[in-house]
């Protein structure tokens, strides 16, 4: 993807890589964690922008305040059109010069907790992901280490 990133009016920058996800708090776990970018909490007003495969290693996944408008801009130079979905669904093309708008909405999703947000938080990554999860290993034996030799 041949584009730019314009955030609250200002080109921040140019955009060459194999796509861009755009994520909320609550979506930084998934796609995003996948591609290298770190998981923000929920309660954290923020947009993450994420590169998939960077032609360039110093651009890395940036967090923006919420309410910031968010504009990506497909070159109109670009080699081919892009496409844009929304969560895996509704995929639209998007062609030379076209651009999408990105805010964050003005009514958030409640989210609902066992004991307080911070703690479900953290038990949800380690339950679900397995996040800072290590399975202890055993220590060899003398005879053990003979044998593999």
């Amino acid at each position: 993807m041949n584009g730019c990133v314009i955030i609250a009016m200002i080109t921040v920058c140019g955009l060459s890589s194999a796509g861009v996800i755009v994520s909320t708090p609550t979506g930084s776990t998934a796609y995003a964690a996948a591609a290298g970018a770190s998981m923000i909490h929920p309660n954290v007003p923020a947009i993450m922008i994420t590169p998939i495969c960077p032609h360039s290693l110093s651009f890395r996944p940036i967090v923006v305040p919420a309410g910031v408008e968010l504009k990506i801009m497909l070159s109109p130079n670009a080699r081919n059109t892009a496409w844009v979905s929304f969560d895996g669904r509704k995929r639209q093309e998007v062609c030379h010069g076209d651009s999408i708008s990105i805010t964050t909405s003005c009514y958030p999703v409640p989210s609902i907790c066992f004991r307080d947000p911070v703690n479900d938080w953290f038990d949800s990554l380690a339950e679900c992901l397995h996040w800072n999860v290590r399975k202890k290993q055993n220590h060899f034996t003398v005879e053990e280490e003979e044998e593999e030799f």
